[in-house]
């Protein structure tokens, strides 16, 4: 079965592409130590979600659909781990974080659904 998605059509790739943006941005206030540090590790984090979205929808059967869509979860997993480990060192502002946070939630909840429910195949 060949599966035909196509990245601008997916809501979640354009959720993540904002969260990696916004990512980006809050990292390039953060003091130069920690913006080599994790703040890379963060950006690269952010930016490899919607990268292997899009990855996933040049792919041809489901089960290639799906595993790169676990990979954007991992990285969409790590993004939040790093979100709180520069919350607790003081690293962004809190409300930014937190927003950061909950947008980031919303993409791996999206990703869940889209791994349960593919696009059709033709």
């Amino acid at each position: 079965m060949v599966i035909r998605a196509h990245v601008g059509k997916l809501k979640v790739h354009a959720v993540a592409a904002e969260v990696a943006g916004d990512v980006l941005r809050m990292v390039r206030t953060f003091p130069a130590p920690d913006r080599f540090g994790i703040g890379d590790q963060m950006g690269r984090a952010a930016v490899s979600v919607p990268a292997n979205l899009a990855e996933a929808c040049g792919r041809g059967t489901i089960p290639e659909f799906r595993r790169f869509l676990l990979y954007a979860r991992g990285s969409a997993q790590e993004v939040l781990s790093l979100l709180q480990v520069s919350q607790r060192a003081g690293l962004g502002r809190r409300e930014r974080v937190n927003s950061l946070a909950s947008k980031t939630a919303l993409v791996l909840k999206m990703i869940c659904r889209l791994y349960d429910n593919p696009p059709p195949d033709r």
